[in-house]
This record gives structure tokens, C-alpha cells and sequence, in this order.
């Protein structure tokens, strides 16, 4: 959508790329075939994790040739990585904007939160392409393959073969980074064990012609809209006064259309913004679907394949976030890839909390918005942060299950344990030893 005078997204975006721009991939990576007989690595896609793990290989001291395949022919502006800043990454300079105060909305409840310390630090997909393709590129060791769909890998004697539409192309190790993309069928099988929650969204980057956006403040989660399709919530990252990410969320099922995912977004900026479609331009728009889920992922599939990413259960089962994990998996699996580690990859983590947590926002979508009120606005920042950064402390569980529905979380822990084949006693004993220790810890 063009206005009737267009804004200038270049002058009016505070990112060093323009949001929707796309990446050109500098010319000494790219490649149109293999070049070498066989590769030390062959990463199997070429998106986020696969980047961060390349770039890892390379900081540890990869000399050997590296072949990044993926069935993409463009980095496009397709994601916004968010996460709090609670440790260093090779990517955090990159972030377009961070917030040290965020809030959670219901219909009844208005929550704000905040903790200068470890701010909430949002990336364009553009910046961070742009970023490791361009580190990449200075070694000569690594080419990067696009628009090669890879059919699969297979062992053989010297190691592992894997076959594209037009190539077949040995390693001595292989990193599988193509995402998680199960069939219907594979699905309905993981429910059958486990508990799956697609987080299904759609975001757009938008420019306003006036201030209408308090760049100091991320809504994290504005419940009070339409909830009658499922578990629904607005999300908007403001950049500027005048520029913002805005995201429809669905935790659900519902089979909601692009066009419907639109729709809403529109009536959101309307009604919460005062903005018409003429006082906004579309910059770029993402949309994908998270898997939030406890299902059992491996790191290796093989004693030399590593899987990464969602694949390899980088997402947060109960949150959905990714990229820290990303981050903190990547040295690990470079070290053991180039043979310096011959410690087992961390299996990805789910602790029981996650699962319980899991298990209620799939029983009780409708009392989700007040149990997230409720987590925010009782839990310390600081224990928060760590909570959702994967980082918590016993002491910050304790206070969680403390500020949180006992009836409801007891009965749902309970399915939950009995269906990892444990008893309801290990719960009341777990919901008891957590309020002794926190009373214990605030006299």
C-alpha cells in the first residue's frame, strides 16, 4: 500500500537497513555448484541457526572447506529475532531498538514491568543476514549454495552424502538446520505423546505519519482483543514514535487466513492506535508458525550429525523464544563438529515447569491472559527475565508457582507428571518445598 505522498521508509527508519530491504549475499560466498571432492562440513540450510553455527565453526578455528546449502534464492527481511539481554552474543550489536519497560494487557488488568538492566532487545532479520553473511565471506574455507532444496543425507563409508535436485555432495560431518516442518501426519503423531501449541503469527513493520508509538515501552502481550477463535494477543516493539513492529499472535488451532491475519491487524492499530490505513505505510510484513511443544527433540541424530535449530529443539517450549538458545548451542556443536569436545551435546531442555506450563495454556486458553497478568505483575523483573530467558534460579521458580493459581496449576501439573509416568504426591511435595524455600528466602 502506497500513501497519496509516500513516506520515505529510508529516512524514516532507525535501523541500518530499511525493514523489507533485501540482502544481497556477497560474491566471494556464493557458489553455483560444489567446488570440493568433500567437505569437512556440509550445514543443511542456511537460515539462523545455520549461520550462527558456521560462524562458529570459523571462531574455533575451522580451516577445512564448509558448504552451507539451502533452498532459498534470497535473504529477505522474513523475521524479527527478540530476546532479553541477559548475555553476550555475536549478534546484540545488531539490535534496532531495546526496551527496559514492558507491559501485559487484559481486559480487566494493565501490568507494566521493567528492568533497565537486561533490557528486551529485538533484531531484523535483514541486519543480522547482512551481518554474518558479510563475516562469512572473509573466509575462503566457506561457500554458500542457494536455491537447492536438499532431498536428504545418507551414510557412507567416508562419512555422509547428501543429495540436492541437481548434486550430491560428500562430508565427514554433517549439521542439519532446515527447520521444523512435520506433515500433518507427523504431528497428529507428536500430540499423540506430547503437547504441541502452534504459536501462529503475523507481524508487519510499519511507518505512521505522526507519533502515535512510546518507543520506552514493548507491549509484550495485549490480551484485551477478540478471544473467541482461541487464545489471541496483540504485540507491538516500537522503534520511534512513528515506526513500530505489530504482531496478530494466535496460541491455537484456528485456522485463521492471511487476509483474516490482516483484518485484525488493522482493527488493532485502529483501536488501539486511532490509525486508518492512510496513516501508515507497510514497510515489511513476516508470518510464520512457532512450535511450542514438549516433544522430545535430539541434537544428534547420528555420531556425526548435529541437529540444530527448531529441528533440534531450540525453541522454548513454553514460550516459544529461540534465538538465545540458538546462540548458546552453537560454540558447543562447532567444538564437537571439529572433533575438539568429545563432550555429548546438550540434549535440548524441558523442564517439568515448561511442561506444566505447556499443558495449561492447551487445557485452559481462557484463563491464560490472567495467569500471565498475574506472572508479571507478582514476579520480581529480574526473576522474570531469568525465567524467561532460560536462566532461572530455584529461588525463581519457587516465587513463580507461588504467584500463580494453585488449584489450576496443581491439577494440570498432575496430568502431567502421571503422564510422564510420576505420581501427584512429587507434586504437592515440589509446590511445598518451593513456599518453604521462598518464605524461607524473604525473611
Amino acid at each position: 500500500m502506497l500513501l497519496s505522498d509516500p513516506l520515505d521508509p529510508v529516512l524514516r527508519t532507525t535501523a541500518p537497513l530499511p525493514r523489507g530491504a533485501v540482502v544481497r549475499v556477497p560474491d566471494p560466498l556464493l557458489v553455483r555448484e560444489p567446488s570440493a571432492d568433500a567437505y569437512d562440513v556440509v550445514i543443511l540450510g542456511a537460515g539462523c541457526s545455520a549461520l550462527s553455527l558456521c560462524l562458529a565453526l570459523v571462531e574455533n578455528g575451522a580451516t577445512g572447506p564448509i558448504l552451507l546449502i539451502d533452498a532459498r534464492t534470497e535473504y529477505a527481511d522474513d523475521r524479527t529475532w527478540s530476546y532479553w539481554d541477559v548475555e553476550d552474543t555475536r549478534f546484540s550489536h545488531l539490535a534496532r531498538a531495546a526496551w527496559g519497560s514492558w507491559r501485559v494487557r487484559t481486559a480487566s488488568d494493565d501490568v507494566h514491568s521493567s528492568a533497565p538492566d537486561t533490557p528486551y532487545l529485538s533484531l531484523a532479520a535483514n541486519d543480522f543476514y547482512r551481518y554474518a553473511l558479510g563475516r562469512l565471506a572473509e573466509h575462503p574455507n566457506v561457500e554458500l549454495l542457494l536455491g537447492e532444496p536438499v532431498a536428504g543425507y545418507r551414510t557412507i563409508p567416508s562419512g555422509y552424502e547428501a543429495t540436492t535436485a541437481r548434486f550430491t555432495v560428500r562430508s565427514s560431518r554433517v549439521a542439519d538446520a532446515r527447520g521444523l516442518r512435520p506433515s500433518p501426519a507427523e504431528i497428529a503423531a507428536i500430540r499423540s505423546r506430547s503437547t504441541w501449541i502452534p504459536q501462529a503469527f503475523v507481524g508487519q513493520h510499519i511507518v505512521t505519519r505522526d507519533p502515535v508509538f512510546d518507543p520506552g515501552e514493548a507491549v509484550l502481550m495485549d490480551f484485551d482483543v477478540d478471544q473467541s477463535r482461541g487464545l489471541r494477543f496483540g504485540y507491538l516493539l516500537p522503534v520511534s514514535p512513528c515506526e513500530a513492529l505489530v504482531e496478530n499472535v494466535y496460541l491455537s488451532d484456528a485456522p485463521v487466513t492471511l487476509e483474516e491475519h490482516r483484518s485484525e491487524l488493522r482493527a488493532y492499530l485502529r483501536d488501539r492506535h486511532g490509525l486508518d490505513e492512510g496513516d501508515y505505510e507497510v514497510l515489511a510484513e513476516e508470518r510464520g508458525v512457532i512450535p511450542m511443544t514438549d516433544h522430545a527433540f535430539r541434537a544428534r541424530s547420528d555420531s556425526g550429525v548435529a541437529v540444530v535449530g527448531t529441528l533440534g529443539g531450540a525453541t522454548r517450549p513454553s514460550t516459544g523464544y529461540t534465538f538465545l538458545r540458538i546462540q548458546r548451542a552453537s560454540d558447543a556443536t562447532a567444538r564437537w563438529l571439529l572433533g575438539q569436545s568429545r563432550d555429548a551435546l546438550p540434549e535440548p531442555r524441558c523442564s517439568l515447569l515448561d511442561r506444566v506450563f505447556l499443558r495449561f495454556l492447551a487445557d485452559r486458553p481462557d484463563a491464560a491472559p490472567k495467569v500471565f497478568a498475574l506472572m508479571f505483575g507478582r514476579l520480581p523483573p529480574d526473576a522474570l527475565v531469568r525465567f524467561l530467558s532460560d536462566r532461572s534460579r530455584p529461588s525463581d521458580i519457587a516465587r513463580l508457582i507461588l504467584a500463580l493459581p494453585k488449584r489450576v496449576f496443581l491439577v494440570e501439573a498432575g496430568r502431567t507428571v502421571l503422564g510422564l509416568g510420576l505420581g501427584i504426591s512429587l507434586v504437592r511435595r515440589a509446590l511445598s518445598r518451593a513456599g518453604s524455600r521462598s518464605r524461607a528466602g524473604s525473611r
